[in-house]
């Protein structure tokens, strides 16, 4: 595969995956805004439950994004199996890079952007999260 290809599809995997992971974002802001006045309101195990489900929702679009690079990888052929490229998935997006499964040279920079985007889903789950937490803590501070 050119290094050409290797840019333009994984560049469009990346955006693709990060557009993604900013809609739920913002469905999740228009979901919590629409139950601001409710979450002043809201018990401990309410508040809880809210910020578990946030925290769950955010994970599944982390997931669903490592499903796509090891259904890429794997339509490819850059690696056999169904496990090896979800787990390379896995171990690229997270950036550990155990190095224990690698590419070959013909998919290495297509490769390594899952790496990017993991870095950059990462980033904007953190940004998210900490500023959801302290409105969270200010409803509870009171219920304490």
């Amino acid at each position: 595969m050119s290094v050409l290809f290797q840019i333009l599809f994984g560049s469009t995997i990346l955006v693709g995956c990060t557009l993604i992971h900013i809609a739920i974002m913002v469905w999740l802001v228009g979901k919590l805004q629409s139950r601001k006045i409710f979450l002043a309101d809201s018990s401990v195990e309410r508040i809880f439950i809210i910020s578990s489900g946030v925290v769950f929702v955010l994970l599944l679009s982390h997931t669903l994004h490592l499903y796509i690079w090891a259904l890429a990888l794997w339509v490819l052929g850059a690696l056999p199996g169904h496990e090896e490229p979800i787990y390379f998935a896995l171990v690229t997006y997270t950036t550990v890079g155990y190095g224990d499964v690698t590419l070959g040279p013909a998919f290495r920079v297509f490769g390594s952007m899952a790496a990017v985007n993991g870095t950059l889903s990462f980033g904007l789950t953190t940004a998210f999260l900490v500023a959801l937490f302290p409105r969270l803590f200010v409803v509870l501070r009171d219920k304490i």
